[in-house]
Parts: structure tokens; sequence; C-alpha cells
């Protein structure tokens, strides 16, 4: 399945963000998603789930084609862009039925549903489900130091100041772990792995919290250090996220900075 889908989709949408400089959400986050889709299918398989084919393909589909609509705008709305994208892509598609692109298309566009209202998203017994599967593995790669990065970027597009993003944020991510235990709480080891990534990320912007309420803007180290050469060197100065470590690693920087910008590009070398 992957032979046939893989390399052709990740050039697609490598081609559709070459006008837009977004490298928080482009085709390598959606590489990245997938990765972690492999991953959590495995687990569910090792627990008795079956995958089909016609599963995986849908899963992987849905999984490029879930953030192309940035390219059209960054709203949270993006949903609606990617799936139109997505069904124009898919438009001739023989191998496809009419079932599984309705199941593609839903999933694309109600990804970004962070309040998790959709009754697809709140029944019991989904793990399997092709929009909860393509929502939580969006969500695990907004944890750690690439969450870090994933959250300030888009919201920095959205014109947020960065007190609010810090508060922003923080409630987002309570959401998304809210429903990754609601979804697959009894999966202790895998659990124990992503609370501590999304612990990361909270603590990054508990602390961005801290130092933006003590009006601390012109802080020379911590996250406020770390925000500013991000905004800098990756949205400003258009350096990407995989080679930000490299460019920042001669600056006189703070242990925290530092250590931020390693775990960063640990992350991206060992998705």
């Amino acid at each position: 399945m992957e032979s046939r889908w893989l390399q052709r989709l990740y050039e697609y949408v490598k081609e559709l963000f070459s006008q837009t400089w977004l490298p928080s959400h482009d085709h390598t986050h959606h590489l990245r998603v997938w990765t972690l889709a492999k991953k959590l299918v495995t687990i569910l398989q090792l627990q008795g789930y079956h995958f089909s084919k016609r599963k995986l393909e849908q899963l992987i589909i849905a999984v490029f084609f879930h953030d192309t609509g940035l390219t059209r705008t960054m709203d949270a709305s993006h949903g609606i862009e990617s799936r139109e994208l997505c069904r124009k892509y898919l438009t001739g598609q023989s191998t496809l039925s009419g079932t599984s692109l309705d199941k593609i298309l839903d999933a694309v566009e109600k990804h970004d549903d962070k309040t998790y209202e959709d009754p697809a998203l709140v029944a019991k017994n989904t793990q399997d489900n092709l929009l909860t599967l393509l929502a939580v593995c969006d969500d695990l790669d907004a944890y750690g130091a690439i969450g870090v990065f994933r959250y300030l970027e888009i919201y920095v597009h959205r014109g947020i100041p960065l007190q609010q993003i810090a508060v922003k944020t923080i409630e987002n991510l309570r959401k998304r772990f809210q429903y990754l235990i609601q979804q697959y709480g009894e999966m202790k080891e895998f659990m124990q792995e992503q609370e501590k990534r999304w612990q990361y990320t909270v603590d990054f912007y508990n602390e961005l919290d801290r130092q933006c309420s003590a009006h601390d803007f012109h802080a020379s180290e911590g996250p406020l250090k770390v925000a500013d050469l991000l905004i800098k060197k990756v949205i400003r100065e258009r350096i990407h996220i995989a080679e930000i470590a490299s460019v920042v690693e001669d600056l006189s920087l703070d242990e925290f900075s530092r250590d931020y910008f390693r775990q960063l590009q640990s992350e991206l070398e060992n998705p």
C-alpha cells in the first residue's frame, strides 16, 4: 500500500506547499503524522484490531491531505479547503469507492475540530475509526519541541500576541490530551510516552506565560529567547526547522534555549 501511495502523496503535498512558507505544517509535518499513524496502527493491531488494505489506504490519503488547506487559508477552518484539495486530487481515482472517498473527505475536513464535539469523535470504541486516528496522530505531532514550534508559527500567522499564544496553547493542549485519554487511555505504555511529550510542551508554554506576565519581553533566556529565535530565523528569514539547530549552535545561548534546539533536532531526526 505504501509503495503505491507514499511517494506520490509526499511529492504532491510538497509541491502544494512550495508557494507557502509554513514549515510547521508542510509536507514534513504530514510525513511525521503518517509515521505516528503507522506506530499507532501497529499497537492497535497487537491488541486485535484489524486494518484492511482499504482502511490503510484511506488513512494515508487522509493524513497527507489534512493540512493542505493551509496553503489557501491560515484559518482554523482550513479543513474545508483541505477537503476540496483532496477531492480534486482523488477525482478519477478509479480504485477508490464512493464510500472510501466520503470517509476520507469527512476525516480531512473535521480533523482540526478541537472541541471534539463531532459525533464521530465522541463516540465510544472508535480507536480504529479513520477520523479518530487522523485527529489523534495530528495531535501527537503537537507535542514535544516540534509542538512548541507548531503552535508558535501558526498562531503568529494568525496575528495572536505572544502572551495570548501561551494561554491559547495551554488550553488547546489540555483538550488534545483529554481526547487522547478518552480514546487510548488504557494503552498504558503508549500513554506514558505521549504524556512526557505533552508535558514538555505544556511546561514550555507555562514558563512563557510566566515570562510574559512579568512583562519580561526582552528576556535573553528561556522560552522568550527560543520564541524570538524561531520567529526571526524560521518565520522571517525562512530557515527550515530541520536546519535551525545548526544555525543557532554558534550563538551565545542560555542552557534552556540550547537544550530546546537540541531536543528539536533530536525529534526531527528520530520521529
